[in-house]
């Protein structure tokens, strides 16, 4: 019974492929070949017939079949085989062995069951782990896992997990179990959570078992997939079952030990809930609704979690591709019009737990610095509509910007988070190395290429302000970030463009902009508290006017270049074209 077999698993691949085209050719040639044999009867001079041909279609289709089993068997032995030729052992000699074992192995497992139904003691469960143990050497062999499961069916098979949960409390079923309750499953019912994931990957489970996911208990799924090493598939099969919940069903009257479950099987395998993120559009809003990552009464699970996303969404992690539609759906579900992450929803604010450090917004605000320029194309779009090559390329397209805004300040509740996005948007603007345009230079194309870069420049900024709004930081904290981001632009116009030599000279520059950052701050806390009449369209057009007003001036003193009217202009719409209308919105939200 069974033997030591060497293949080489890149041959075994095109040869199955070569046989399957082979086949077709068969299958297409034959209709017509039978009608034309037929119609020359005894006439025809071939010398085997029909015949002859249906012996070669079942010959490719035998060998296909063998060759397909040992590939199968092969994947659950040496799963990452590499190329050249490996050597596994096989426990059958062929396919159709492997599942008249399977069968007659769950006969015993059926009959301990029926008994323990019966007796229902510690004596006949022991029968039924022990039948269930008969089977462990024998689960690398798909044919046999798939045939077990088929022989002892959903129903059965449920029923053995459910006898193991029962007595583990009341909410086990619904809820899950701790790893250490579950470790000490596995050693009963671990083989059958094998054979289970075994087939599964092999593509061997019948529609019945598409039906089992969907209608059984959250609680046994997870604790199936902790007990065995799932394929992404099945992960992700477990993952909407459990995630689809309604927030009520998860309320947190024990520990939810389902979604530390499921954080765990993707901390092994994060490219999964990558794929998870990116194939399902609603899989990130039921993931990342604070209701649910923030109250499932495990220790430390939010950081357990913040560490997986990490993993899966870090820039380079798993497929390119699949990672921005991953991103786009997580934008799409943190940043909709009722995302309870700004108090939305059905969810109460203090559940949000504001003003505390949120690992989960760190880990995006962290990673969502690659697609600051899709977002900052958004904005860009909207206040330039006529510069179509900024414009963002689907299928960021479908995002509009509001919702990038609000994504924006649902992470910028965190203050590490806020300062994490507001670097990520300096480098990102430095990165542009706007210093190759000179906004007055007398070339057309240079000047295009500063009104392309500071359009993208003050996108992202219009976009952090617009969602600072919902930041949770004091008047005073919020001023001072604001400031920060109002003094970015001349900044760089400044040092870009007005380079001033002698240090001491550009140390007074230098402190200048320290005095009218104080100004502008001032402006901003007294609108906030109240002391004084203004509107937030007032405060917005005296900051945009002290702005060019301290370029102007600061030229004027060090005997830098004079503007003309038209560079006057030019600066005035720098600033307030691109940044007024972000500006009065995150006053007014702020409220003063």
């Amino acid at each position: 019974m069974g033997e030591f077999v060497g293949i080489d698993p890149g041959g075994a691949e095109r040869l199955m492929h070569q046989m399957s085209i082979s086949k077709n050719v068969l299958a297409q040639t034959r209709p017509g070949l039978e009608a034309a044999i037929a119609e020359a009867g005894a006439s025809w001079t071939g010398p085997q017939g029909v015949a002859a041909m249906h012996r070669s279609w079942a010959f490719f289709d035998d060998t296909q079949r063998d060759l397909k089993w040992r590939m199968d068997t092969l994947k659950q032995t040496v799963p990452s085989s590499g190329n050249g030729q490996v050597g596994v052992f096989f426990t059958f000699n062929n396919e159709a062995e492997a599942t008249r074992q399977g069968k007659a192995d769950a006969v015993p497992i059926a009959e301990a069951l029926k008994q323990h139904e019966i007796e229902n003691s510690m004596k006949s469960w022991r029968k039924v782990t022990a039948a269930t143990a008969a089977t462990k050497e024998k689960l690398k062999d798909p044919a046999y896992a798939a045939s077990l499961l088929a022989a002892l069916g959903p129903d059965r098979f449920r029923a053995l997990f459910m006898h193991w949960m029962k007595d583990k409390g009341p909410a086990a079923m619904d809820k899950g179990l701790p790893p250490s309750v579950v470790q000490q499953g596995r050693e009963s019912l671990g083989p059958l959570a094998e054979a289970y994931a075994n087939a599964e990957r092999a593509g061997r489970l019948g529609e019945e078992w598409r039906q089992f996911i969907e209608t059984t208990d959250p609680g046994l799924l997870t604790g199936l997939v902790t007990m065995s090493k799932p394929s992404s598939t099945l992960l992700n099969q477990v993952a909407r079952r459990v995630l689809g919940r309604s927030l009520a069903a998860d309320r947190p009257t024990s520990p939810n030990w389902n979604l530390n479950a499921l954080v765990e099987a993707y901390d092994a395998n994060p490219q999964a809930l990558q794929k998870l993120l990116a194939e399902d559009k609603d899989a990130a809003g039921w993931l990342l609704h604070p209701g649910r990552f923030m109250r499932t009464g495990v220790p430390g699970f939010e950081e357990r979690l913040a560490g997986v996303l990490d993993k899966a969404l870090r820039p380079g992690a798993g497929n390119d591709r699949e990672r921005e539609r991953a991103w786009l759906n997580i934008i799409s579900a943190v940043g909709a019009r009722d995302t309870p992450w700004l108090g939305g929803q059905w969810i109460p604010n203090a559940w949000l737990r504001r003003g505390e450090s949120s690992p989960v917004s760190q880990a995006l605000a962290k990673n969502v610095a690659p697609y600051l320029d899709k977002l900052a194309r958004l904005q860009a779009k909207e206040s330039s509509p006529d510069l179509t090559k900024l414009h963002p390329a689907p299928p960021w397209d479908r995002l509009d910007p509001d919702t990038a805004a609000r994504f924006l300040g649902a992470l910028m509740q965190d203050k590490a988070a806020a300062n994490t996005l507001l670097k990520s948007w300096r480098e990102y603007t430095v990165s542009m190395d706007i210093g190759r345009f000179h906004p007055f230079d007398s070339d057309p194309k240079t000047r295009a290429g500063f009104v392309n870069i500071s359009a993208l420049s003050s996108g992202a900024a219009n976009l952090l302000l617009d969602g600072s709004a919902y930041a949770e930081w004091s008047d005073d904290e919020y001023a001072d970030w604001v400031a920060g981001v109002m003094l970015t632009p001349i900044d760089w116009l400044s040092n870009k463009y007005w380079p001033i030599d002698n240090p001491a000279t550009a140390t007074v520059r230098d402190r200048g902009q320290d005095d009218l950052k104080d100004r502008i701050k001032n402006k901003i806390t007294d609108y906030f508290d109240g002391k004084s009449d203004d509107t937030a369209e007032n405060v917005a057009n005296d900051i945009i006017e002290w702005q060019k007003q301290w370029v102007i001036k600061s030229l004027a003193q060090h005997r830098q270049m004079e503007l003309t009217e038209e560079d006057v202009d030019m600066i005035d719409k720098a600033f307030k074209g691109r940044l007024y209308q972000a500006l009065v919105k995150a006053l007014e939200r702020r409220g003063g």
